[in-house]
């Protein structure tokens, strides 16, 4: 019933022809590829997982900008439909001549979204995007040096395996990695092997 209410209201206005429609996430994908649309009108739940994660894959498989159709009042979903990709969100109790104008401004190029979710979605977009303070550990690891980076690696990823073996794999003697173990130990504050897996067992220390 809702899909057919907006395909006569978007017909009602003769600049526009609504190419397809769809009822289901696999026919709306299927069909967005076969009709290649200008604008995507997707009437959605945002409060729903699946839904918003329909947006990006859209916008990977098409050329089409999407402007989202809820009942959803909360405005941290429509800023976060924002942020995944859709071009403006309008809501199920506005005017439906506002959907028209909607479809007009993006399909132009243009958000429709008012001031204040512009500045919303610019914090929450710089919040996402600075860097991730860095807990006590990880500013420890960060103080090894190349090789002791190398060498932890090799120790984490050999939990069962002797010295001997893993200073094989790094073309060592076992002699020079006790020696870079216990510059590891002084650094991290740590005492044995089993302490060491402990307290980087929550880092991802690859990215250190």
């Amino acid at each position: 019933m809702t899909l057919w209410g907006l395909t006569r209201l978007v017909e009602s206005d003769k600049k526009y022809k609504v190419c397809c429609s769809s009822t289901s996430r696999v026919e709306a994908l299927k069909n967005i590829k076969k009709c290649k649309p200008d604008v995507v009108v997707m009437e959605i739940d945002l409060g729903e997982d699946n839904a918003r994660n329909l947006i990006p894959e859209i916008l990977t498989g098409s050329n089409a900008k999407v402007l989202v159709l809820t009942g959803v009042r909360d405005i941290e979903q429509h800023d976060m439909a924002v942020m995944l990709g859709a071009r403006g969100v309008v809501s199920k109790e506005e005017e439906p001549e506002l959907l028209l104008k909607a479809i007009e401004k993006i399909h132009h190029g243009d958000l429709w979204i008012n001031r204040n979710a512009t500045t919303r979605i610019l914090m929450n977009i710089a919040r996402a995007s600075a860097p991730k303070e860095l807990s006590p550990i990880e500013l420890k690891l960060k103080s090894l040096t190349v090789k002791e980076k190398k060498v932890l690696q090799a120790v984490l990823g050999a939990s069962e395996r002797k010295l001997r073996a893993i200073a094989d794999d790094l073309a060592i003697s076992e002699y020079t990695l006790r020696n870079h173990l216990a510059a590891i130990y002084q650094k991290l504050g740590v005492g044995s092997r089993l302490e060491l897996y402990v307290i980087c067992n929550d880092v991802d220390t690859t990215q250190i």
